[in-house]
Parts: structure tokens; sequence; C-alpha cells
């Protein structure tokens, strides 16, 4: 079970929970696992090398996520904060990082895809940037569809 605060997890974490390879998770994925099959994943990577997100929530407990559409995932992972005093809508460079799970130099390769912005304080990046962001690097998994930026 992996802890409610995590929204993200790495292929490899879905492998040590469900007991299989790296290489098969890549496969459930890509829709090609006989009897197993997410669709709340995104390719985060910057190469030719695949760096696969999967929400947790989902990975706890696929039935209860079954029925959202892509809108509502994103409205679950991404924080909405524009109403609390000092902050803006969007999220800090560094909880991006956190958020994808991924490394400071993966982070930097992904700042133009992700409209980062200079502002007082910091980098962010837009609300509408990781939404849009969340959209294209989503993973259809269950139409078998190739993991794919």
């Amino acid at each position: 079970m992996i802890h409610p605060s995590v929204q993200l997890v790495s292929a490899e974490t879905v492998a040590s929970i469900r007991g299989l390879p790296r290489a098969a998770i890549y496969k459930v994925a890509d829709g090609n696992f006989a009897g197993c099959s997410y669709n709340w994943v995104w390719n985060v990577g910057t190469g030719s090398e695949r760096e696969l997100r999967f929400w947790s929530k989902e990975v706890n407990d696929q039935k209860s996520v079954a029925h959202l559409s892509i809108d509502q995932v994103i409205q679950h992972i991404v924080p909405r904060r524009e109403k609390i005093p000092g902050q803006f809508c969007g999220m800090r460079n560094w909880e991006v990082g956190d958020l994808l799970r991924v490394s400071n130099i993966t982070l930097l390769a992904l700042r133009k895809e992700l409209e980062v912005v200079a502002r007082e304080g910091g980098i962010y990046i837009p609300r509408h940037s990781l939404e849009n962001f969340f959209r294209r690097r989503w993973c259809y998994a269950d139409t078998a569809q190739l993991c794919l930026k």
C-alpha cells in the first residue's frame, strides 16, 4: 500500500508492490500484459528512455478510480492554491520535481515544456501548463497504445 500523500510512483515501486519485474510493469503500461492494466500512467522521460509514473490511487485500488476522466485525475494530482493568500495557481519548480519524482537534471530538461515562469520568490509552473503536461504525457494504457511522449 502506498501512502495517500504520494501522488505518483515509479515503475520500480509498482513492480515491488505487484511482485513483478520492471519489464512486466512496462508491458502493463503498454497494455501488453494479460489480465492487468493501468489507465493512469504518464511518461515523464526526456530522452529515448521512458520514465513511467503511475497514479498511486490506482495502484492501491484500481476500481475506485476506473470511472474517472483525465481531467478529474489531474484535479486530484495537481493541488489548487489560488485561493490561499500568497499563493498562485500553480506549483513551485521543486514541488513539480517532487511530484513527478524526477531528478533536477530531468526537471531542467522539462522546463520549456512545463512553461516555467520566474516570479518573485522563485520559479513556478502555472497550473494550466501542468494540466497540459499531464494530458500530453498520459499513456493510454486502456487502448494498448505505446506509452510515448
